[in-house]
């Protein structure tokens, strides 16, 4: 009874850590469109040219913009999209540029990872799992993914599967959005945020990624952790997958991505201040949450800076 106690008075509230994990996924979607949009005027043909011909306050505004999507105070190297924009974007994963975008959604990821390990504490009892937990812990998404394909290969694909489904799907996303491989990051982005992203020709997987990772019926349920153990009663699995994206801003404009960047910075600030999280690996969960949304807020500051210069409605 005391250690059942003690266990339920240190152990997350999984329920309280939903509202966390979906904020980190729609500030990442919301910081990945506003250096979209960021990209196509400072890297498009219109801007620049403008910037050129006239000077002024035109070309002090390009110049706001083009550091605001390389600052690595705020948006980082932010380049997305066409053109010049993809081919700076993969520039920067070939010299291993951060981008905040990435960082928030693979921050999300994490946090997904560890709210569902906390929600089904058979995991650690389980030797495959718990190195797989460990690796996640530890922030190498590679030895995760490695450990977890030993799992498949030794005691195959329907045990691993159900043993740490949902976790498979957000710790194979982390892999793809951290790795040197630029084709695959649309799939991982998928998962990290819920919000699509156009496959590229032969190399995608698109849709049939999330697919692949859901659990469906033919996968047997992990027997449930409860009374019967000794350890409090269950707990509802979270995910912290977002079923519907937050809507992009309705001004599509300069202002209008720097105000949502704003909101973003305020949710995770709020977020960081979860009390469900608890713990040595939260306290530095909490403190990467924080340093994200001061970057948010830098980041909407160049934005709006730059809508100023350039008179963007």
């Amino acid at each position: 009874m005391p250690d059942a106690a003690t266990s339920a008075s240190t152990d997350p509230d999984v329920d309280q850590l939903d509202a966390p994990c979906r904020a980190l996924a729609e500030a990442a979607d919301a910081v990945g469109e506003a250096a979209r949009y960021a990209s196509g005027l400072a890297l498009g043909a219109r801007l620049p040219a403008a910037a050129l011909a006239r000077g002024g306050r035109t070309r002090r505004g390009w110049r706001t913009l083009l550091r605001t999507l390389t600052d690595p105070a705020g948006l980082g190297w932010a380049p997305r999209g066409r053109g010049v924009a993809r081919a700076g974007r993969l520039a920067g994963i070939l010299a291993s540029r951060e981008s905040l975008a990435v960082s928030i959604a693979v921050c999300g990821l994490k946090a997904r990872i560890r709210t569902v390990s906390a929600g089904r504490p058979e995991l650690l009892e389980d030797p495959g799992a718990a190195a797989v937990l460990r690796a996640v812990a530890a922030g190498h998404q590679a030895e995760a993914v490695r450990l977890f394909r030993t799992i498949v290969r030794e005691q195959g694909a329907e045990h691993a599967f159900s043993l740490l489904a949902p976790s498979f799907a957000d710790i194979l996303a982390w892999n793809a959005l951290t790795d040197a491989n630029p084709f695959n990051d649309h799939a991982g982005w998928q998962v990290a945020t819920g919000r699509a992203e156009t496959a590229e020709p032969l190399l995608g997987i698109g849709a049939a990624f999330r697919a692949f990772c859901d659990r469906g019926p033919g996968l047997p349920e992990r027997p449930p952790t409860g009374l019967a153990s000794g350890r409090g009663p269950v707990r509802r699995r979270v995910t912290g997958r977002p079923q519907r994206p937050a809507p992009r801003p309705a001004d599509g404009g300069l202002r209008g991505h720097a105000a949502a960047l704003r909101t973003h910075a305020v949710r995770l600030r709020g977020a960081a201040a979860a009390p469900g999280w608890q713990g040595p690996e939260s306290d530095a969960l909490r403190a990467e949450v924080a340093n994200l949304a001061t970057r948010c807020a830098t980041a909407a500051g160049g934005l709006a800076l730059a809508a100023a210069q350039l008179q963007d409605q």
